[in-house]
């Protein structure tokens, strides 16, 4: 019988205490043993799920949205230990990505039907530094963007998505991202490329949603692949909208004269003469003067 732990964030945008309770219930049928456990800060998913792991526990269920999800993916990365993933957060982009229904209540019977059938899938991560990443991150602009949005809240709790692209504006237009590029990316030739305002890896398509828009700006990314990089050079706002349309649309960004594209990469390393602001899966990771991203292959075990 299987032992499980449900790790939840009580802050999460879209789930509340009866939503929980609910799937406490379904998952406490199902299982041998099921511990329940709240975050109550930052980061506090990484202990909690590295606890299990070294108590023996087959899966762990996280409750929320993607920054509780890559919290717990640091902890399972490398081992036998299966995630299961419930969307409770505004966006919730790795669970669509492994196909889960957005429902919390119908992702929960979803991940015990493959539960019972004993199903799983493996996938490659993601690595920037020593933080693990599922779906994506960025270096410079886009990981501003996220900077910004997590220092106002409460503003994203209130207009959620929408934040992001307010935050999007006004770093564009006022940050220093655009005026003075700095991310060159090395793939290990010897050779830099760049300077860029903008650079992203993917992991998986899409690179996030926008309500329930995908944003494709990897569309080539898999997540049995290796990493996808994007690197955007310094262009025209009109330009750059034009870009980002594509992304919602055609997804042939790619070919725009302004947009460079490396697909399935083992490692490169993007790199700055200042310290640039690092997203993974939409969390903000710090400022870094340069980051060595790399694919692990098989690294996680995933219901879906």
């Amino acid at each position: 019988m299987v032992r499980a732990l449900l790790v939840f964030n009580p802050n999460a945008t879209t789930t509340d205490e009866h939503v929980r309770d609910v799937i406490a219930s379904a998952l406490a049928s199902e299982v041998k043993q099921l511990e329940v456990q709240p975050t109550k800060q930052r980061g506090q998913a990484i202990h909690i799920a590295a606890g299990a792991v070294h108590e023996g526990f087959d899966v762990v269920f996280a409750l929320g949205g993607d920054g509780t999800a890559n919290e717990v993916i640091q902890a399972l990365a490398g081992t036998t230990v299966r995630l299961g993933v419930l969307p409770g957060g505004g966006t919730n982009v790795l669970a669509r990505a492994l196909g889960i229904p957005r429902d919390p209540v119908e992702a929960t019977s979803f991940l015990l039907a493959k539960l019972r059938e004993g199903t799983s899938r493996t996938v490659n991560l993601g690595r920037a530094g020593s933080r693990y990443f599922a779906f994506n991150a960025g270096y410079g602009f886009d990981a501003s963007v996220v900077s910004l949005v997590e220092r106002r809240p409460r503003i994203k709790r209130t207009i959620r998505q929408m934040s992001f692209v307010a935050a999007a504006f006004q770093e564009w237009f006022l940050g220093d991202d655009r005026r003075h590029p700095a991310v060159h990316v090395d793939l290990g030739t010897g050779q830099r490329r760049g300077p860029y305002p903008i650079a992203i890896v993917g992991n998986a398509d899409p690179y996030t949603y926008l309500g329930p828009r995908p944003l494709r700006a990897t569309p080539d990314a898999h997540f049995e692949r290796g990493l996808d990089l994007v690197a955007i050079r310094g262009t025209s706002t009109a330009a750059l909208l034009g870009i980002v349309g594509r992304t919602f649309t055609t997804a042939t960004h790619l070919r725009r004269p302004q947009v460079d594209h490396w697909h399935d990469l083992a490692s490169f390393r993007l790199l700055s003469d200042r310290p640039l602001s690092l997203q993974v899966d939409g969390d903000y990771a710090g400022d870094h003067a340069g980051v060595r991203f790399q694919t692990i292959p098989d690294a996680l075990h995933v219901l879906a």
